[in-house]
């Protein structure tokens, strides 16, 4: 197949072309259409200006227009969509929890990423049919075409993630295991604005990673903490959780995971501690593992008697 004029798209200059066909191998208009854009500008970190996302989008849809325009050969392939499927799992104390993790990767304005549990297939090729348009149609039309993305069920609520220490694992969902599709940035999640409330006291304490020493003592129930979570986007599903770290044992939730959508103030319920010293985490997670959890350590919290 002769290779298609990259350089007639506009704002497509040299040195876009130089590492499209000698790093990424893209040298026609349907490699371009066709290929995922987060690689494209990976792949151009080192150029200044290094292109945006909504350029190289911009870059595809002129790729596609030479598509739609030229005269297709009956003798060759027409890619109509594709797709990134992840094979994801992480480890429960019952075995390995797996999920399908699938996202439509040529397509304007991003989608999200769908999710199915386990690893059976059947499910999700339904859904990937029903994101082609009628057989026979370009890859332009069939885009045109498209139904709407179909709702993914939610994801596993207590499943653990790579990287969060093990006694909070257990509260926070697994994010993209080894993946076919290409890394992305994740944004980190931020736990802010701590204040312990309990009978008449009320305590402003500081955020921290690790061990903060002695907090407030002498504590009346019923105990809470109210916080802000940050960094995340407006539509984004985000959990949270108050866990408990009793010395030498596993942790325990002290209440069912809080849901929130984007960023916001979040409360936990501290109510059913029982009387004595508590060693707290707050850990705040992306239901669908777009974003690096939060895990903020409270300092050691001590309930009196009722």
């Amino acid at each position: 197949m002769p290779t298609d004029d990259l350089g007639s798209i506009p704002e497509l200059q040299a040195k876009h072309h130089r590492i499209l066909t000698e790093q990424l191998k893209i040298t026609t208009f349907r490699a371009l259409a066709y290929a995922d854009r987060r690689d494209i500008h990976q792949a151009m970190r080192n150029l200044r200006p290094r292109p945006t996302l909504e350029q190289i989008a911009v870059w595809q849809d002129h790729a596609r227009s030479g598509l739609s325009e030229a005269a297709a050969d009956r003798s060759d392939w027409h890619p109509v969509a594709s797709f990134a499927v992840v094979f994801a799992q992480c480890q429960t104390d019952d075995g390995w929890e797996r999920r399908l993790e699938v996202e439509r990767t040529e397509v304007e304005p991003e989608q999200e990423q769908k999710i199915w549990p386990g690893w059976d297939c059947q499910e999700i090729c339904g859904w990937m049919r029903e994101q082609l348009g009628p057989a026979g149609t370009s890859p332009a039309q069939a885009e045109a075409d498209r139904p709407g993305a179909a709702p993914a069920p939610d994801a596993p609520a207590d499943v653990p993630v790579a990287g969060v220490p093990a006694d909070a694992a257990a509260a926070v969902p697994a994010g993209p295991a080894d993946a076919v599709a290409p890394p992305r940035e994740l944004a980190q999640l931020q736990i802010t604005n701590i204040t312990i409330t309990g009978g008449a006291t009320r305590v402003e304490v500081p955020a921290a990673e690790d061990a903060p020493g002695a907090g407030p003592a002498g504590l009346a129930g019923p105990v809470r903490v109210e916080t802000r979570i940050g960094g995340a986007r407006t539509s984004q599903e985000i959990r949270a959780v108050a866990r408990v770290l009793p010395p030498g044992e596993h942790g325990w939730n002290a209440h069912d995971p809080v849901a929130r959508r984007g960023a916001g103030p979040a409360s936990f319920d501290l109510s059913q501690l029982p009387a004595g010293p508590h060693d707290v985490q707050l850990i705040a997670w992306a239901s669908d593992g777009t974003a690096r959890p939060a895990i903020i350590r409270l300092p050691v919290l001590t309930i009196r008697p009722a």
